[in-house]
């Protein structure tokens, strides 16, 4: 609640002293308003938060009316589609319109502090306004992000770097495209007035519509993936909800290292996928509550090829480090593990991070084969096997993430159990 009441704060201060400054139009700043109302009712989820075609209008405000009517225009976006549905939706309303008009507000002071035309545009202005439209589109951007991964670093306990990075840091390109569409907008609506809505609204519905279809197709692709997930779960009742939490404790490494986005993803789903090649594992062998004998064990090491080959039949994974993640997962640092016996380095990053993410939970976790271990206990056994199976650097990190975040082990009974399990779980490689 503090964060929000200091941000429109400042927001309504920055406000007020360009009002004075350039004593905006009213018509002009609400017919804006209006667009950035209907956009904001637009907006697609990606994750945990928005997106919408709302910084196009934003762009345009600043290049048509001035920083100051872009800014006040921003507070009508305030109310999205999902926001009355929310308890705290006031305070939602307060945030998203004060974090919004100051990141219009220091946007468009850097766009005419620089020369940028406002009011008009002419062919002379080409090509010096493109590198100033880029300057206040990298601004808007970093403001808007830094502010709503602040709040959401704070209401829910997380780094604001891995939240930034884990929504954000893929969108860039995209907003440099949005601003040259803003340009055009702008350039339009002081040509034609507001006829111009006609002539932009269409783009804008197709950028929407292209947001909204990546959305639901990366929605669709997980969907699929988990369906195959479940599939083995249903195999073994002990393995339930292991893939998922193998998939969080690895962004959470992963996070604690600093990948990119694009390879947490990757890294993400590919935790996901893991044990996938289980499927054409035989089920009492799986579900086994004693040692497996040599040549069971031979069937179970079987596991990472086979999914590895059905990772390749999915075409956004099939190139990536995803694939590799699955095969190698199992393998060793001192280059004793399995299938290809790679040593130290030639083990790739993100199959690491997948085996001790896969190893502390097959440890926290009850099994057919023992029971669980306390978080303590089983960051002591990783740190046991540390530069000989576990890469310690991922080691360190999860014992950053787990001190940070925490975790809760699930030690479920075996129900039934009359054998006493074994100390060592071979399907882990603990």
């Amino acid at each position: 609640m503090g964060f929000v009441a200091v941000i429109a704060t400042l927001s309504i201060a920055v406000v007020s002293v360009m009002w004075r400054a350039e004593d905006p139009e009213i018509h002009s700043t609400l017919g804006f308003g209006l667009l950035f109302l209907l956009s904001e009712l637009a907006t697609i989820p990606l994750g945990r938060v928005f997106f919408s075609v709302s910084f196009v209008i934003s762009i345009a405000a600043v290049i048509s009316l001035g920083p100051t009517a872009a800014a006040l225009a921003a507070w009508f976006g305030v109310a999205g589609r999902r926001m009355f549905q929310a308890p705290d939706w006031l305070i939602r309303a307060l945030f998203n319109g004060a974090q919004f008009s100051l990141s219009i507000a220091l946007a468009g002071l850097a766009y005419r502090s620089l020369g940028g035309p406002i009011g008009s545009i002419r062919a002379s202005d080409f090509p010096g306004v493109i590198p100033v439209l880029f300057v206040a589109a990298a601004i808007h951007f970093l403001v808007n992000t830094a502010l709503v991964t602040g709040a959401v670093a704070l209401s829910q306990g997380e780094s604001p770097r891995r939240i930034w990075l884990e929504h954000y840091s893929g969108i860039p390109p995209r907003t440099f495209a949005f601003a040259v569409v803003g340009l055009l907008f702008a350039a339009l609506y002081l040509e034609m007035g507001v006829s111009a809505i006609a002539f932009i609204v269409v783009p804008l519905l197709i950028a929407r519509r292209a947001l909204q279809a990546a959305a639901e197709m990366d929605a669709a692709y997980e969907a699929t993936l988990r369906s195959l997930v479940t599939a083995i779960e249903a195999k073994d009742a002990y393995t339930r909800g292991h893939a998922e939490r193998v998939s969080r404790l690895s962004s959470m490494i992963a996070g604690q290292m600093g990948l990119a986005e694009r390879r947490m993803r990757a890294l993400r789903i590919a935790a996901l996928m893991h044990d996938v090649g289980k499927l054409v594992v035989a089920t009492p062998i799986l579900t086994k509550p004693g040692k497996l004998t040599a040549e069971e064990y031979e069937h179970m090491k079987s596991h990472p090829v086979h999914g590895c080959e059905v990772i390749k039949e999915i075409d956004f994974l099939r190139d990536g480090e995803a694939v590799f993640a699955v095969r190698h997962h199992h393998e060793r640092l001192d280059g004793r593990g399995y299938p290809d016996g790679l040593l130290g380095d030639e083990v790739p990053l993100t199959a690491r991070i997948v085996m001790c993410a896969d190893a502390f939970d097959s440890m926290t976790s009850t099994r057919t084969y023992r029971r669980a271990l306390s978080v303590e206990q089983a960051m002591r056994e990783l740190r046991r096997c540390s530069a000989t199976q576990f890469d310690p650097l991922a080691i360190d990190a999860l014992d950053r993430a787990i001190r940070k975040y925490g975790w809760e082990p699930t030690p479920e009974l075996y129900e039934g159990e009359q054998t006493a399990r074994p100390v060592a779980s071979v399907h882990a490689g603990v």
